[in-house]
């Protein structure tokens, strides 16, 4: 099975359904030249390739790198990176040659300096990443972890707070800084901090408490500059982010649309099987839906999963901000879309999107998404 190299959220959520009945000797081609990974298709992207190797102990990834240079480009990109952190083996030139050593080992490199106090070098233009590969014994990067001699602790909240300062002082441009909301850092912090926390608990083991085979956890941000015209064909083959970016204009006289993407990725059992402690085959979709939108909702219940105020946090300031928010988790695809005036308060802005062609395919662990308008600052 392959991605089309326009790899359009729509695209991959049919990609989902071909990999769950795909032979598991089948290998997933991933072309050299993606596109409209704009709106979170590149972490969308990701979370299919964890998905289809989670499924499969001998995966095998088909590229078209036939040089050194196409390699380090390969895994410049988060779904080149997590295909090679992923595979049981890599082929070249579309189906024949071994590369698995070379791309592994560019993969490794890569890695090591995402996961160092100085991960700057390795990010790509006006974006940035986070990548734990824990099957691999690489899970904890410095920008998330203290340093410790027997385990390394996940820091304080209050760290995560100035760490989504920093991510955004990187991503977005200085020209639009000063209009970013003075809450947001400390909103997606606390959402960070969250999710993270939750995957230190939960994130690497199946619901029978047994160790993942293959655990990917990350955070990608990245700058859009896209002319609305050319966003909206992007997005327009999925009706939940079509109808939000249709909305946007091009602020303050630019010719581009800008958004700031935050995408927090894991490859655990999902938002719904962690707050059950149940399999998702054995959930109704309705449990699924109730389980998902609890999460929302400041609570705590033993044995479940526990948010504080990250999540309606963020809701509140995406709904100030107009933002939109998008969570892919078992079988569910779960929006939030804040551009309108009438936009709801809190978890009643969520909605499901259901597919006119049918269900969604299950998705290995959880991607949440969070898209905000960018305006230059008065």
């Amino acid at each position: 099975m392959r991605i089309p190299a326009q790899a359009s959220v729509a695209n991959i959520e049919q990609a989902l359904r071909e990999a769950a009945t795909a032979p598991l000797d089948e290998p997933f081609t991933l072309p050299l030249n993606l596109r409209h990974l704009g709106c979170g298709g590149e972490a969308s992207l990701s979370q299919l390739l964890v998905t289809w190797a989670q499924r499969r102990p001998d995966a095998t990834l088909q590229t078209f790198v036939h040089s050194l240079e196409q390699i380090e480009e390969l895994v410049r990109r988060l779904p080149g990176l997590t295909g090679a952190l992923c595979a049981a083996a890599i082929t070249g030139d579309g189906q024949t040659g071994d590369v698995t050593r070379d791309v592994r080992l560019a993969a490794l490199k890569r890695l090591t300096t995402l996961m160092s106090m100085k991960p700057k070098s390795a990010y790509r233009g006006a974006s940035a990443e986070v990548v734990c590969a824990d099957h691999l014994g690489r899970n904890a990067p410095y920008l998330l972890y203290q340093p410790d001699d027997l385990r390394p602790l996940l820091r304080p909240r209050r760290a995560f707070a100035t760490l989504a300062s920093w991510l955004l002082s990187h991503t977005v441009p200085p020209a639009y800084q000063h209009g970013i909301a003075t809450e947001l850092d400390e909103a997606l912090g606390g959402m960070m901090f969250e999710l993270f926390k939750n995957t230190e608990d939960h994130g690497q083991y199946d619901v029978a408490g047994n160790i993942l085979s293959l655990s990917i956890r990350a955070i990608k941000t990245v700058h859009h500059a896209i002319e609305p015209e050319r966003l909206v064909q992007i997005v327009a083959d999925y009706p939940p982010l079509a109808h939000y970016c249709q909305s946007l204009e091009a602020a303050d006289g630019a010719v581009q649309t800008h958004l700031f993407e935050l995408s927090v990725l894991d490859s655990g059992p999902g938002f719904a099987v962690s707050r059950t402690g149940r399999r998702l085959e054995d959930i109704t979709p309705d449990e699924e839906e109730e389980a998902v939108r609890d999460c929302f909702t400041t609570f705590s219940a033993k044995g479940g999963l526990r948010f504080g105020q990250g999540l309606p946090h963020v809701l509140r300031v995406l709904r100030r901000e107009r933002g939109f928010l998008r969570l892919r988790t078992g079988r569910l695809s779960i929006h939030a879309d804040f551009s309108g005036e009438h936009a709801g308060e809190g978890p009643a802005a969520l909605e499901v999107y259901r597919p006119a062609d049918g269900a969604l395919a299950p998705v290995a662990g959880s991607l949440l998404t969070v898209l905000l308008p960018l305006r230059r600052g008065r």
